[in-house]
């Protein structure tokens, strides 16, 4: 008599531990719509989006196919005193590169356009990859790009900037808006449709589906390892993640002298970015330099005011309140009481989202450089300020993400 095959157990994909508060948490099957939230810090943990892989597949090729149309036709044609000039995506950097400022445009190409290709890619390839019932090779590192990429694609604060740019010289000449400023519209907004409907865990979860790795359950009252790359479950012991071979950390090392260190000099970088000027404007021989609260009032006393609002919230009230609260973060991490440890995580959460923003005066900087440019009739050059405020964004996103919000909850005594 011949005995009954096995049933092999099914793999254990349903436990992860949440990346702002380290809580064990075991997911049970839900459906496609649904999303899953931390029963203690609120975070996001998964989302199971409707046909996520083809439709992330679907609309990251479609993004990078306007990305491509943006650069082959003018973004912006400026009209004044009988001249004309018409600008392109690349322009606006390669015009940084002639001024001198090749830090800057350095600084400008890969936020703008650089990541944001790589990114697409890489959401491109793990998904394509992902739709097949055998993942092609090199699937696991371009899940592990998309994770690095997200913090540095600024696509979309650059056509904020080209919009303030648009309103802000309509009034000093005639301004159009050309073929490739409408496919970098359609670019933002498919790329935007592609991140929505990616989702870490459930990435990494088909991956591990498909390369037949078999999880582990964990006790909740042991201590794990979350891999913050691929979201497995690790023993304590561990040094590398089984899934995807990512070292493992308790803890960010040195988080909060790292978050410090950046932050004193994102300040040290922060005063020459207000008393420098951003730009200098040549206009009929006579040359004046603008610093950003200079331009704000500017702006203000000349009628602009949601203009204004914009500049000044993007530039000086999101940089200081992001130092703010991150130097907050760092002396008030292990608090006490639960309901200030849940409005520290959301304030963690508030300084990751809006820190990228305060780019967009560089970039309105960038866009007249490019535009502007009629001799002695009038011209716009980039300050050495620009190039300062540029660094200080990049250093307050890097302090950002060296703070362990984990740390937030360790300890607790409720």
């Amino acid at each position: 008599m011949e005995s009954s095959p096995q049933i092999q157990p099914k793999p254990n994909y349903d436990q992860l531990a949440c990346h702002e508060c380290d809580l064990l948490v075991e997911l049970s099957q839900f459906q496609e719509g649904s999303k899953a939230c931390c029963p203690r810090c609120g975070y996001m943990l998964t989302a199971k989006h409707i046909n996520a892989y083809q439709r992330v597949v679907a609309f990251s090729f479609s993004s990078l196919i306007f990305l491509f149309l943006s650069f082959l036709f003018p973004f912006l044609t400026f009209s004044a005193q009988g001249q004309e000039r018409a600008v392109t995506l690349i322009q606006s950097i390669s015009v940084m590169v002639d001024e001198g400022y090749i830090s800057l445009a350095v600084v400008l190409f890969f936020v703008t356009v650089a990541f944001p290709l790589a990114y697409l890619l890489s959401i491109f390839y793990s998904y394509l990859s992902l739709s097949l019932v055998r993942p092609l090779r090199g699937t696991q590192s371009s899940l592990k790009l998309i994770g690095f990429l997200k913090h540095w694609s600024m696509a979309e604060i650059f056509l904020i900037g080209i919009l303030v740019s648009f309103i802000k010289i309509a009034s000093l000449a005639e301004v159009e808006l050309g073929l490739s400023f409408w496919s970098f519209v359609l670019f933002i907004l498919s790329m935007s449709a592609a991140i929505v409907h990616t989702d870490q865990h459930q990435a990494w979860s088909t991956l591990k589906q498909r390369l037949g790795f078999r999880g582990k359950r964990h006790s909740i009252n042991l201590e794990h390892l979350g891999c913050h790359v691929c979201l497995t479950i690790n023993e304590k012991d561990k040094g590398r993640c089984v899934s995807c071979d990512s070292v493992l950390h308790k803890r960010n090392k040195n988080s909060i002298q790292t978050t410090w260190a950046l932050l004193i000099t994102s300040i040290i970088l922060y005063l020459p970015a207000n008393f420098l000027p951003i730009m200098r404007t040549n206009f009929l021989g006579e040359e004046t330099a603008n610093t950003i609260l200079g331009g704000v009032i500017v702006l203000w006393q000349h009628g602009s005011y949601p203009i204004a609002l914009i500049i000044f919230i993007a530039s000086v009230l999101v940089p200081v309140g992001k130092i703010v609260a991150l130097g907050l973060l760092c002396l008030t991490a292990q608090g006490t009481t639960k309901t200030s440890k849940y409005q520290k995580a959301k304030l963690y959460r508030w300084t990751e989202l809006v820190g990228r923003w305060s780019m967009v005066d560089v970039f309105v900087v960038a866009i007249l450089v490019a535009l502007i440019k009629l001799g002695n009739i009038m011209s716009i050059y980039p300050g050495a300020g620009a190039l300062a405020f540029a660094l200080m964004v990049i250093v307050t996103v890097l302090a950002a993400i060296s703070f362990d919000p984990r740390l937030i909850w360790d300890e607790e005594s409720e």
